[in-house]
């Protein structure tokens, strides 16, 4: 069920990442996961990320690596505190899980990303929504493709 404006008649969060202690079945942490764009321009945080959202992945040094389309953000957490380390604003709507990999001692996050597209809400004809509150220009450079991050060496 979505509301007018194409969004979840509930209330957000609409997504989150959370951190289980597998030892006592308790939740360590939970924080909202990603955002969406043209709530945060209405000043309206913490809403996760709305539809689609992707997966996440965890280095060797307890990073976690995660894309939302919604907002189009590629961020790293702390996996012990949930803490935001890192974000990149992307030029288009990271999808998917990001993959980790190694080469000469370094690793590299990569995930893949197309840009934000327009969504049709059916209930009552209602006009297509932007997911983001970006528009792609018909005469836009492409974005569409695969994004890597090189992390620190140690």
């Amino acid at each position: 069920m979505n509301s007018t404006d194409g969004l979840p008649a509930i209330g957000p969060p609409w997504s989150t990442l959370t951190a289980y202690d597998l030892n006592s079945g308790s939740i360590k942490w939970q924080i909202p996961y990603g955002a969406v764009e043209r709530l945060q321009a209405k000043g309206i945080s913490d809403t996760g990320s709305y539809w689609p959202r992707g997966g996440v992945v965890v280095t060797a040094g307890g990073i976690i690596f995660g894309g939302s389309k919604s907002d189009s953000t590629m961020s790293a957490y702390d996996e012990s505190t949930g803490k935001v380390l890192w974000q990149a604003k992307l030029p288009a709507g990271p999808e998917g899980i990001p993959a980790v990999y190694e080469i000469d001692g370094r690793e590299y996050v990569v995930i893949s990303a197309r840009p934000n597209t327009d969504i049709t809400v059916s209930a009552g004809g209602v006009a297509p929504q932007e997911m983001s509150g970006v528009k792609q220009s018909p005469d836009a450079p492409v974005t569409q493709g695969y994004y890597v991050f090189a992390l620190p060496q140690k």
